[in-house]
């Protein structure tokens, strides 16, 4: 179930070079790239969702794949992202980082110029949880994915008696690099929180390297990775926390 009371929050300008619109088709207005949208619930919700809209602002054709980052999710609720398809749902913290996508196909839309894609679906399941959780989407051409043509962040709220406003905020006060970046043996992680947990996983969301009891400063030798680029999560307590990119080049 989804409600129709809705927060949004400008986090800042479009670019005059925006590629892609996004607009909630229920609701269509503003374009929503670079904001923060709230979907508000109860705990006893079975599904929690959003549409997008997504429109090719450009004057060329791109074919369209989503990346969904975990920025602060609840422990134990589930989500999914359709996005050409449905996927099946997958438990927080099973993925932080996941091109969209199912058994390693990511998913990709082709959207020609002045074209609109509606495929866009955030599912989120509460599980009877107080709490909520915060969702990046971010729309990349498949030539390019380093390149975000199109970013919203997406909150889902079902507290009762939880106040959310401490969760949310606690990802963007840590404090965390990574060096060198790109690596090619030894990576340095610094971090301002002890005995956390770290987590590397691959452009298509498989894990590839966790390590516990990460503190301040800890080595990771990423000498057997294979060249590409990878997405480091620090959690705690199961819950991501933040999340970078790394490139591994040998």
């Amino acid at each position: 179930m989804r409600l129709t009371t809705l927060a949004i929050t400008l986090l800042f300008f479009v670019g005059a070079h925006a590629q892609l619109k996004l607009i909630d088709p229920t609701h269509p207005g503003a374009n929503l790239s670079n904001t923060t949208v709230t979907v508000s619930g109860v705990p006893s919700d079975n599904d929690l969702e959003f549409p997008l809209s997504v429109i090719n602002i450009s004057s060329q054709t791109y074919a369209v794949k989503c990346r969904k980052t975990e920025v602060d999710v609840l422990a134990g609720t589930s989500n999914t992202t359709c996005w050409v398809t449905c996927p099946p749902y997958v438990n927080a913290g099973d993925y932080p980082v996941l091109v969209v996508g199912q058994n390693g196909v990511e998913f990709d839309e082709s959207i020609q110029a002045g074209d609109t894609a509606i495929g866009f679906l955030a599912h989120y399941g509460p599980h009877n949880l107080d709490g909520c959780s915060l969702f990046k989407y971010e729309f990349f051409d498949a030539a390019d994915p380093n390149t975000a043509l199109a970013t919203i962040h997406i909150r889902f709220t079902h507290n009762v008696s939880t106040s959310c406003t401490a969760s949310l905020t606690e990802a963007s006060n840590v404090n965390f690099g990574l060096y060198p970046n790109p690596v090619n043996e030894q990576l340095n992680i610094e971090v301002d929180l002890n005995n956390a947990e770290m987590k590397i996983v691959d452009m298509l969301g498989k894990t590839v390297f966790t390590q516990n009891n990460v503190n301040t400063t800890t080595k990771v030798d990423v000498s057997n990775l294979n060249n590409g680029i990878y997405f480091v999560s620090i959690l705690k307590e199961g819950i991501v926390l933040k999340t970078e990119k790394l490139i591994v080049k040998h």
